[in-house]
């Protein structure tokens, strides 16, 4: 396994203590510290998705399995993050609802694809949306400690934020549909 596959890989195992410190982090007496270190779990795994890219595309690299794995491994990562925000009442159901479906749909056109021995990479609008998710979640976890404190403020900074990556999220759901539309007509 090369190296951008293995960093991949410490992207799935690291969104398992994420999920439990974030899970935490408004109920327990260690909120805070449990907030922190799954700021901190996050932002090293969300590192890890920009080196593994750039490694990959440096050293020619590239592999299915990257190709497949890495955009899985974003989703758990920040589905997980949205899920829990909403638990925690920080964004509307609606926007994480919104970004699982995306998720869904394009998950269900690379089955498809890869039904036809084709593996379809994720493309730059879906990468810059990527990117907007991680960074909404880590200035969600960076100023939640401070929420309470600006709590009117922090929850609609909160909502504005995600509009970005939701509104990333429509768009490259629809550019990604739109180019696989082929796998639709087929019969």
């Amino acid at each position: 396994m090369n190296l951008p596959n293995r960093l991949t890989m410490i992207r799935f195992i690291l969104a398992i203590p994420f999920i439990i410190f974030l899970q935490y982090s408004d109920s327990s007496k260690y909120g805070l510290i449990f907030r922190l270190i799954s700021l901190v779990i996050f932002v090293i795994a969300s590192l890890t998705d920009f080196f593994d890219g750039y490694i990959a595309r440096k050293y020619n690299l590239i592999t299915d399995f990257g190709k497949i794995m890495d955009p899985l491994a974003d989703k758990i990562l920040v589905i997980s993050a949205l899920v829990i925000f909403v638990q925690l009442e920080y964004i509307p159901g609606w926007m994480s609802i919104v970004v699982l479906a995306r998720e869904f749909l394009i998950s269900g056109i690379r089955i498809l694809a890869a039904a036809k021995g084709e593996i379809i990479a994720a493309g730059n609008l879906g990468k810059y949306k990527t990117t907007s998710q991680m960074l909404v979640v880590i200035i969600a976890l960076a100023i939640g400690p401070i929420g309470f404190y600006i709590s009117d403020y922090f929850f609609t900074i909160a909502e504005v934020l995600m509009l970005i990556p939701v509104i990333l999220t429509i768009w490259s759901g629809w550019e990604y549909t739109f180019k696989a539309k082929h796998y639709f007509t087929e019969q």
